[in-house]
């Protein structure tokens, strides 16, 4: 009897602990066609939202036309968009696939989620040159 009750609270915890984070896909990008976005955000225990976002087979922003210096993530909010900070952008060890990551907490309710090409990670307002957007989300 012990070992069911265990197992089925192990079990309850392992749902309970990944169905409080929102995944988040985005949709192909016509100016990185193989690149494969997502994120997950979970709200914290000070009511601050944590952003963990992937982005696979993304190309350098130097090889973009015309070419960027790097990627920088946006939220849409209700109080305006703010600029969460540059992708990070690694290949592995053994392969060129370039992966782009990006972990941070704000305290601002994300809506969207924005990705652009920039000459500089400081803007206070994204440019246009988005490279991939989330649809609009809702969190619980």
């Amino acid at each position: 009897m012990t070992n069911k009750m265990i197992t089925l609270l192990s079990v309850f915890a392992v749902f309970f602990i990944t169905s409080c984070a929102t995944r988040v896909d985005f949709p192909n990008s016509e100016t990185v066609p193989g690149a494969e976005v997502s994120a997950k955000i979970k709200m914290d225990n000070n009511n601050n939202y944590k952003i963990d976002l992937t982005a696979v087979n993304l190309a350098s922003p130097d090889r973009l036309e015309p070419p960027r210096e790097m990627y920088v993530v946006w939220i849409e909010t209700s109080r305006g968009t703010k600029n969460l900070g540059q992708l990070n952008i690694s290949s592995g060890l053994f392969s060129e696939v370039k992966k782009g990551t990006l972990t941070t907490t704000t305290a601002f309710k994300p809506e969207r989620i924005v990705i652009t090409a920039e000459r500089t990670s400081s803007n206070n307002e994204p440019s246009s040159y988005v490279v991939t957007s989330s649809k609009n989300f809702e969190l619980d």
